[in-house]
């Protein structure tokens, strides 16, 4: 994860806990204000790095979306854009930066990644 997101979502959790109420759950979807598909942004990172993208599988026909409305209306937007978070990342790839070769589990549907 990039770090620059990664200092916005634990900023967010921690704030988030001061609006936590033992029985109501506290429910907030944690993601930038873009909608932005993975196929769209591994040929933004394929076209950033100078290599070719390759996708395995069909994308569904339905995608999952997070509405992070309520959790800007709290916290405000990421002091960053999608697009620019995608070009650090991939400086960052290009600097040498460590890969931890897991995956990413986005075909999953159940929610449980």
């Amino acid at each position: 994860m990039n770090v620059v997101w990664q200092r916005y979502a634990n900023e967010v959790v921690l704030r988030a806990v001061g609006h936590a109420a033992s029985g109501t759950p506290f429910v907030l979807n944690l993601t930038g204000p873009e909608t932005a598909g993975v196929r769209t942004l591994a040929l933004r990172l394929a076209e950033l790095l100078e290599v070719k993208a390759e996708f395995t599988g069909e994308p569904a026909a339905t995608s999952l979306l997070s509405d992070a409305t309520a959790c800007h209306a709290l916290f405000g937007y990421p002091d960053r854009t999608l697009g620019q978070l995608v070009a650090m990342q991939a400086a960052w790839l290009r600097a040498g930066g460590r890969l931890w070769d897991r995956p990413t589990k986005f075909e999953r549907r159940d929610g449980r990644f």
